[in-house]
């Protein structure tokens, strides 16, 4: 007879749970489990798999199980699918691995069984499933790197069921994350003596644990939002600051076509190299960097733009700051750890002062004033080329 109660569906799940065996190395573990019994072969409600019960299987358990973290993206999904006989053993054991639902043997074709309990082995870092740790061998090289110099590469996972409830993920979310899971890069040790028993944590239905994983991403990132110290964001001004306005071909309003200063394709490059959040933050038509930074490959490095015929208003009014940095996911708060640079004491300068910002100028051309007339004109920094913001930010704490 098969529980006809939430509580006694637990009770079922947690004595057929499984054990993982684990890395030794191993940073992240299963928080939360979320089971479903079928009775009756059916759809999974929770990914895309069919449960079948064929052969002697009287009914199957799916445990979704929750990790906060996989090493190269905020929050792991993985499942098992053990399916149990009227003599009220294993017949049969499914598990995911990266999307994918295989049947669970051991190499001589065997249930993955010790001691009477299904036991699988768990990829480092990446936590897809197998029955033999000899399965994981040809995975070796490419699991050293996603858990080395690959972590954190894949950001917050925002998979189609989760999408609208995540639509709010802004790319200093993604940025947070990324520095996380960079922090928890290790080698792993490929020696599996790691046991966890599923039994030991937290089951509930998956409908209950689908509402609560929305929440806990946004928890998570709430943690690491607190907890960060340091440079935020770069907000870059355009012309005279990675543009010669000199060199510029109009038509009217619009920008055609420029060149670059001495220094901006280096500073980029060492923006994107030490994944620094970049904000484009100018005044101009929204076609003219369209057409100048596409053209000279700058379009790529700004994470968002704040230009001022989208947004409606110029610098040094603070719209234009607020708007960069709300798109970026960065609050009021936020503003001491950005640094704006520009070419204009009186717009760049002024307006990026006033809402508390760190401020580097850059004295290039000989189109604007070089000396402040008042105190909201005095940057922070003086650098003589785009190229040279970069020692800044290597030593900004």
């Amino acid at each position: 007879m098969l529980p006809c109660t939430h509580e006694k569906a637990v009770e079922l799940a947690r004595a057929f749970a499984p054990r993982i065996l684990f890395d030794a190395n191993e940073p992240f573990f299963p928080t939360h489990v979320g089971i479903t019994v079928f009775p009756h072969s059916g759809r999974s409600p929770s990914c895309d798999h069919f449960v079948h019960l064929k052969g002697d299987a009287e009914y199957a358990i799916e445990y979704a199980i929750w990790w906060d973290w996989d090493i190269q993206h905020l929050y792991e999904l993985e499942h098992i699918w053990v399916y149990v006989n009227s003599a009220g053993d294993v017949a049969r054991v499914e598990a995911s691995a990266h999307g994918r639902m295989r049947r669970m043997q051991t190499s001589d074709g065997e249930l993955p069984l010790q001691n009477g309990r299904v036991t699988l082995y768990s990829e480092p870092g990446k936590h897809a499933f197998f029955a033999d740790q000899a399965e994981v061998e040809p995975r070796k090289p490419g699991l050293v790197a996603c858990c080395g110099t690959l972590a954190g590469k894949m950001d917050v996972l925002i998979q189609p069921r989760f999408k609208e409830a995540l639509a709010d993920i802004k790319p200093y979310d993604h940025w947070l994350a990324r520095q996380f899971m960079e922090s928890k890069s290790f080698t792993p040790s490929f020696d599996f003596d790691q046991a966890f028993d599923l039994a030991g944590i937290d089951m509930c239905s998956w409908p209950d644990l689908a509402q609560r994983i929305p929440k806990r991403i946004f928890a998570a990132l709430e943690d690491l939002r607190a907890n960060h110290r340091g440079l935020k964001a770069v907000f870059l001004d355009s012309g005279d600051t990675l543009i010669d306005e000199g060199s510029e071909v109009k038509f009217g309003e619009l920008v055609l076509e420029a060149q670059t200063i001495p220094g901006t394709d280096a500073l980029m490059q060492g923006l994107k190299e030490r994944g620094v959040l970049v904000a484009l933050v100018a005044d101009g038509l929204v076609e003219s960097f369209d057409r100048v930074h596409g053209a000279l490959g700058l379009t790529k490095h700004f994470h968002v733009r704040s230009i001022s015929e989208a947004v409606g208003s110029e610098k040094p009014l603070r719209q234009m700051f607020d708007a960069a940095a709300e798109m970026l996911g960065l609050r009021q708060e936020d503003y001491d750890d950005i640094i704006m640079v520009g070419n204009n004491l009186s717009r760049d300068i002024s307006g990026a002062n006033a809402l508390g910002m760190k401020t580097a100028f850059i004295p290039w051309a000989p189109r604007r004033s070089k000396e402040p007339a008042n105190e909201l004109e005095i940057p922070d920094y003086t650098i003589e080329g785009p190229a040279d913001l970069l020692a800044i930010i290597d030593s900004y704490s």
